[in-house]
C-alpha cells in the first residue's frame, strides 16, 4: 500500500528572511574585526585567498537630549512698609542664573537674572491702588517654566514733600528732638548737611519725630521722604540750624569698626570738665568716669567676646550724647541656627539707621505715658514674646543686654548688629 505524506510549508514573510540574513552578515562582519585587532594580522587578504564580501553595518548611537533643569519658583519679599505711587524695586529669590519675569496686574513690566546668591532686584513704577505682583521663570524662549506666589500690595498716593519745624534761635548742641510733618506711614530721613542724623516714620496724624544728636555749628537741616526701597522721592527745603554749647561728649578711642581683644579695654574721649559719665554697650553699663579738667576722659571698662555699641551718657539719666560707636570684640558669635526673620527666642539689635534711641514701652502700643526705656541704637537683646500689632507697628516683648525688659517696634530691629 502506497502511503502520501503531505508536507505544509509556511511562508516566511519577505523582512524575516532578509533579517536572518542580515544576522549572517553582522556575524561574518564580527568576526572579521575580531580578526583584524589580534596583533599581526594584515586588514589585507593573504594571496590565493579570496576576499570576503561584506556589507556594512550602521551602528546608530543615542545621545541623551538635555531637558531643562528644573526651576524654583521665584519669590517676591514683601514688606511692611508703606507703598506710595511712583518708583519701586521689586526683590525676591529664584534660582541662581534663571531668568525671573515680574508681571503687575497681569502686565509684564521686565525681567531680571537671579545671582549667585539668589536673590534678584527689578526697578520699575507702581500707580496708586492695587496692585498684584507676580513672579515667575522662563527659559531662554520666553516660555514659563514656574509661577511664584502672588503679592498684593496697596499702593498710596504720590509721595509730597516733608517739612521740618525750625526752631526759633539757636540750640544747645548735643542730643535734641527735631520734628516736623510728612505723609502718614512715610519713611523720612533727616540730614544734617551730608550727614544722616537717622529715619523715622511720619504717624497717623501726620507727624514725625526724631531723637538724634546735633554737633556744634551752623548745619542745613534737610527732611526727605523715602520710598519702600530706600530711596528718596521728595524733600524739603534746607534749614539752617546754630547749635552752640552743650557738653560736649564724645568717644574717641576705640574707632568706629575697630577689632578690639576680649577683656579690660580703654575707652576715651571729650566733654564739659566735671561732668560724671556712665560709659554703656547698648543698655548696659560698663564703668563711670569723670570728665577731667582738660576736658578729657578715659576709664577702664571689661568687653566679652561679640560686639558691642559704645556710648556715654550723664550719670542718673537715660539719654546717651554721642552716637554709638560699633566695635567688634575678638570674633562675634551667633550661637545656634541663625534667625531668618524675627521670632521669639531669636537674638536682636536695634538698628543704627533710626534715630538715637528706641523707645521701650511698657504695652504693646503707643502712648505717652508707657515709655520705660530709651535703648541707644545698637543694642543688644534676646526676643520673648510677640507679635502683636497695634497703632501701625509690628511689637515684640523683649530683654535687653542690660537686663530690661518691655515692648518694642519689631520695625525698628535687625537680625545682625548693623
Amino acid at each position: 500500500m502506497q502511503t502520501t505524506t503531505t508536507t505544509t510549508v509556511t511562508a516566511i514573510p519577505d523582512e524575516r528572511r532578509w533579517q536572518g540574513r542580515d544576522w549572517a552578515k553582522l556575524g561574518i562582519t564580527g568576526l572579521l574585526a575580531l580578526a583584524l585587532l589580534r596583533p599581526g594580522v594584515s586588514a589585507q587578504p593573504e594571496a590565493g585567498v579570496p576576499a570576503v564580501e561584506t556589507t556594512p553595518v550602521p551602528v546608530v548611537v543615542s545621545t541623551p537630549v538635555p531637558t531643562l533643569a528644573a526651576l524654583a519658583a521665584p519669590a517676591i519679599f514683601s514688606t511692611r512698609e508703606a507703598v506710595f505711587a511712583g518708583p519701586y524695586t521689586v526683590r525676591g529669590t529664584g534660582t541662581p542664573g534663571s531668568t525671573v519675569e515680574v508681571l503687575v496686574n497681569g502686565a509684564p513690566v521686565g525681567t531680571a537674572v537671579v545671582g549667585p546668591d539668589g536673590n534678584w532686584r527689578l526697578d520699575t513704577t507702581l500707580a496708586a491702588g492695587e496692585a498684584e505682583l507676580v513672579a515667575r521663570a522662563v527659559d531662554a524662549g520666553g516660555q514659563v517654566v514656574a509661577t511664584g506666589e502672588a503679592v498684593k500690595l496697596a499702593v498710596g498716593e504720590a509721595l509730597a514733600a516733608p517739612t521740618f519745624d525750625a526752631p526759633a534761635g539757636a540750640v544747645e548742641s548735643g542730643p535734641i528732638t527735631l520734628s516736623g510733618t510728612g505723609t502718614p506711614g512715610a519713611r523720612v530721613r533727616v540730614r544734617a548737611g551730608d550727614t544722616n542724623l537717622g529715619t523715622t516714620v511720619v504717624g497717623p496724624d501726620g507727624r514725625w519725630e526724631l531723637e538724634t544728636i546735633l554737633g556744634a555749628g551752623i548745619q542745613p537741616i534737610i527732611v526727605e521722604t523715602l520710598d519702600a526701597s530706600g530711596n528718596p522721592v521728595a524733600a524739603s527745603a534746607p534749614v539752617e540750624v546754630n547749635a552752640t554749647g552743650g557738653l560736649g561728649v564724645s568717644v574717641d578711642a576705640p574707632a568706629e569698626g575697630a577689632v578690639l581683644q576680649p577683656g579690660p579695654n580703654v575707652i576715651s574721649g571729650k566733654g564739659k570738665p566735671g561732668t560724671v559719665l556712665e560709659i554703656l554697650n547698648g543698655d548696659l553699663v560698663l564703668g563711670e568716669v569723670t570728665v577731667g579738667q582738660d576736658g578729657a576722659w578715659s576709664v577702664e571698662v571689661p568687653l566679652q567676646q561679640g560686639t558691642a555699641a559704645i556710648s556715654a551718657r550723664v550719670k542718673g539719666t537715660d539719654q546717651i550724647l554721642n552716637r554709638p560707636v560699633r566695635v567688634t570684640i575678638g570674633e562675634a558669635i551667633q550661637p545656634g541656627p541663625a534667625c531668618t526673620e524675627i521670632a521669639v527666642g531669636c537674638r536682636a539689635w536695634v538698628t543704627r539707621a533710626g534715630g538715637l534711641n528706641l523707645r521701650m514701652r511698657s504695652a504693646p502700643t503707643i502712648s505717652p505715658d508707657n515709655i520705660i526705656a530709651r535703648l541707644p541704637i545698637g543694642t543688644e537683646m534676646t526676643v520673648d514674646e510677640g507679635p502683636q500689632s497695634a497703632d501701625g507697628f509690628t511689637w515684640w516683648r523683649v530683654t535687653t543686654v542690660g537686663g530690661r525688659n518691655g515692648w518694642v517696634a519689631g520695625e525698628n530691629l535687625v537680625l545682625q548688629p548693623d
